[in-house]
């Protein structure tokens, strides 16, 4: 049965491939932001991210690209390492499908990009109180493994390959897990900005 999976997948993904007209590897780098009643002290943070998609042209104007990241987040960065602080730290798988409207102006291309992307917390935030050890949210997850955003992106494209531009995740959900008993409810959205740079082939 996971043979069939497996093989089913692969199949799957070499049609992808087969049919998509463009692949696209970018690199990105910017601010991690944190909005709700549990936000203060958590801005400004950092985040750095790989992703990689396959455009599908729908038409000369208008394509759709499905693909995936890595991402890397760390809010407080101001007080990172200081003695007693606890930034939120954590790394996120995205599969994200976004359509693309492709154009010109003044000799510039451009594209620009909406769509959501679902992210798994793959390496996860704990709490840790380092004024008392015997607290007992240390050791807690931070935040749900799940999460889910919208993605907006603007791309510059330049010579035959390389891009550069801007995008962004807006946090939908909210992120922060709820702990009654230890008086932690209330909410954090996970947003990010970045300035990005790659390869389209």
């Amino acid at each position: 049965m996971k043979k069939t999976i497996v093989l089913t997948a692969l199949l799957a993904l070499s049609m992808s491939l087969a049919h998509a007209q463009e692949s696209n590897v970018m690199l990105g780098g910017g601010l991690f932001l944190e909005s709700g009643s549990w936000s203060y002290g958590s801005n400004p943070g950092a985040v750095l991210r790989v992703s990689y998609g396959l455009d599908f042209r729908l038409d000369d104007k208008w394509s759709v690209m499905p693909g995936a990241g890595l991402r890397a987040q760390l809010s407080d960065i101001r007080h990172f390492m200081w003695v007693g602080g606890d930034p939120d730290g954590m790394a996120l798988a995205d599969a994200f499908i976004v359509c693309r409207y492709h154009f010109e102006t003044d000799g510039t291309r451009m594209v620009v990009g909406l769509g959501p992307a679902l992210s798994y917390m793959v390496l996860k935030d704990t709490y840790y109180v380092d004024a008392d050890p015997n607290d007992p949210r240390n050791g807690k997850e931070k935040f749900n493994r799940f999460d889910l955003g919208l993605q907006p992106s603007v791309t510059f494209l330049r010579g035959k390959h390389f891009q550069w531009g801007f995008e962004g995740s807006i946090g939908l959900l909210n992120a922060m897990r709820q702990y009654p008993e230890y008086n932690r409810t209330g909410s954090i959205h996970l947003h990010y900005l970045a300035v990005t740079c790659g390869w389209h082939f």
